[in-house]
């Protein structure tokens, strides 16, 4: 039985992409995922998720809300400077949650057909995409494409 393999076509039927970005060092992530997106023609949205404080690091610290109120607002401002970037090219959601499964609910829920994400690659396995890259590529619902993240 012959397969009918279409290379490069495959590019084209992205229409919804979303980016997770962790804020740091991510330049060269968001910089390719605009490019797919006008390619493409797709909408494109990029999201944070700030990650639950677990209660055991905040031992002797201020409460819990108040350090994730601070995480909160370092990303909100993080995410306002890429919107200045970005400009009206992509939507901004600020999530808060386990990265890895809020994305993949984020990207169900906007029915995205491909999320682009950034690794590290600081070596093994887990470290080559990185726990966040690697937990959402093995759950997410559509294609994922993992870029290098700059230095």
């Amino acid at each position: 039985m012959p397969v009918n393999l279409r290379w490069g076509a495959s590019m084209s039927d992205y229409h919804n992409i979303l980016v997770a970005t962790d804020l740091h060092h991510e330049d060269n992530v968001i910089n390719k995922a605009l490019h797919l997106a006008k390619q493409n023609n797709a909408k494109l949205t990029i999201i944070n998720v700030v990650p639950n404080l677990p209660c055991y690091m905040a031992a002797g610290l201020s409460s819990i809300s108040d350090i994730e109120d601070q995480l909160m607002n370092e990303a909100k401002t993080k995410l306002e400077n890429i919107k200045k970037l970005v400009g009206d090219q992509a939507a901004f959601e600020l999530l808060n949650g386990v990265p890895k499964l809020e994305i993949v609910r984020y990207a169900k829920e906007i029915n995205a057909d491909l999320i682009v994400i950034g690794s590290h690659g600081r070596g093994g396995v887990q470290r080559l995409l990185g726990s966040t890259a690697n937990g959402t590529l093995h759950r997410a619902p559509c294609d994922v494409l993992v870029i290098r993240a700059s230095k």
